[in-house]
């Protein structure tokens, strides 16, 4: 009995003394933060989207603070969370405006796509595609919220199940991208208020099976692509628009007219048509 109290007044002993060996150390080794980053991170919206380039808002105010440079601003918060930023480090506020933005491929609404199952499963693409999807289409959206879900900035609205976006709300932070199963969020070129035109589909089949299970996919027609000065070109059945090429709004707006399934589609938001317009 005795050395068992020995034993236990020798190891409450120890671990006293490295306790207290421990505390001397955390404080002599302790590294004090720059008090600067809680100011910016107050000032942050705290959405942690991505969008500036770093993982979240912390990283971001930690290095906007140790490198004194804003990089590219935070999108969500706009002009005045990045002027605020550069008061709070001593600098001018000087910010790169958001440069893309996202299109879905795929714009087919409620009666265009076929569903010859009844799904009840849980209610997420991600688990709806790993069975298989719940319309015909193997490369459809599945209108189940996934990518509603992530978006920081509400950009994401879902009407006839079909996701459409907010292209002045979108800050191009790609959450979208990493949410949907099918890949179907593409990141293109944006101007402010200008029109980006799209092809609304990522069918890649031949065009009887393409209408098989959509009525509004591209059966790779080629019409577009044939309009003077176009941009349209086929790849893999799809027709794409090339931005390099995109010099006027009337051989997009020419292009998108002919095409007989009308899969072609304008970006939603506050446009203005004496701005020349983006497209993919």
């Amino acid at each position: 009995m005795e050395i068992v109290k020995i034993a236990v007044v020798v190891l409450g002993g120890t671990g006293l003394l490295f306790a207290a060996v421990l505390a001397v150390l955390s404080k002599k080794l302790s590294v004090s933060e720059d008090p600067r980053v809680g100011e910016v991170l107050a000032a942050l919206p705290g959405l942690n989207c991505g969008a500036c380039g770093f993982s979240g808002c912390r990283p971001y105010a930690e290095a906007v603070v140790k490198g004194c440079n804003l990089f590219q601003g935070c999108l969500p918060g706009g002009e005045d969370v990045n002027s605020k930023i550069a008061e709070i480090l001593g600098i001018s506020g000087c910010t790169t405006k958001k440069s893309q933005v996202v299109v879905c491929r795929c714009g087919a609404e409620t009666a265009e796509k076929k569903a010859s199952v009844d799904y009840s499963g849980p209610a997420t693409c991600r688990a709806a595609h790993l069975i298989g999807g719940i319309i015909d289409c193997k490369y459809g959206c599945l209108f189940l919220d996934d990518c509603i879900r992530v978006c920081p900035v509400a950009a994401l609205a879902l009407k006839s199940q079909r996701i459409i976006v907010d292209h002045e709300k979108c800050i191009g932070c790609g959450q979208c991208l990493k949410a949907c199963p099918r890949n179907l969020f593409v990141l293109v070129p944006f101007k402010p208020k200008a029109p980006i035109y799209y092809v609304a589909c990522s069918n890649k089949e031949t065009v009887l099976n393409v209408k098989k299970v959509c009525s509004r996919g591209c059966i790779g027609c080629g019409i577009c692509a044939r309009v003077e000065n176009s941009p349209y070109y086929l790849k893999d059945n799809l027709s794409c628009v090339d931005p390099a090429k995109a010099e006027h709004r009337g051989s997009l707006e020419e292009g998108k007219a002919k095409c007989p399934t009308k899969c072609i589609f304008v970006g939603a938001g506050h446009i203005r048509s004496d701005v020349e317009p983006a497209a993919w």
